[in-house]
């Protein structure tokens, strides 16, 4: 009986990993990741705006400094939350959700309990599937390289990448 939900599971997930490769296939490009755009076109701005004030009077610039700094980081802020929302919303039973942290930018995906129980080898396309997500979705949202942890749900962690390679296994 154990083994019968086993391979139901991995059944299931298999299913859902084809379905998430077509999904990423044709969702490169989001339609919300104007806000990509638009973060760039504001700090155009506001560099445009600091060579102006910069000729007239060189205490307003101080000023225009930290205006474009406080933008950078909402926007960065507003990017990292956007990039965590989206992976989310193509995890579609890969796993159970994913967090981002700015801070180090390290995305950890919470994976399934019988992930415990299943061989390295049948997950390794389900590590795959979330490792194609992160990295696309990173470069949509202008997060470069993250870290990727994948964690079962009591917070044991089973694989991970420094961002620059693929995704391994913790022995």
């Amino acid at each position: 009986m154990k083994n019968r939900n086993k391979i139901i599971a991995l059944g299931a997930m298999m299913a859902t990993l084809l379905l998430i490769f077509l999904l990423i296939r044709n969702d490169i490009n989001p339609s919300e990741g104007s806000s990509q755009s638009q973060s760039s076109s504001s700090e155009e701005s506001v560099s445009y705006s600091s060579t102006d004030s910069s000729s007239s009077d060189d205490s307003s610039s101080g000023s225009i400094e930290e205006s474009s700094s406080s933008s950078q980081e909402s926007s960065s802020s507003s990017d990292a939350m956007s990039y965590e929302e989206k992976v989310n919303s193509l995890l579609k039973g890969t796993a159970q959700k994913a967090t981002y942290d700015k801070d180090t930018n390290t995305l950890t995906y919470v994976g399934f309990e019988t992930w415990s129980d299943t061989p390295d080898e049948h997950l390794q396309h389900a590590m795959d599937i979330l490792e194609t997500i992160a990295n696309r979705q990173a470069v949509v949202y202008g997060m470069h390289n993250p870290e990727i942890n994948v964690v079962l749900p009591n917070g044991e962690l089973i694989a991970n990448s420094d961002g620059k390679g693929d995704i391994d296994f913790v022995k």
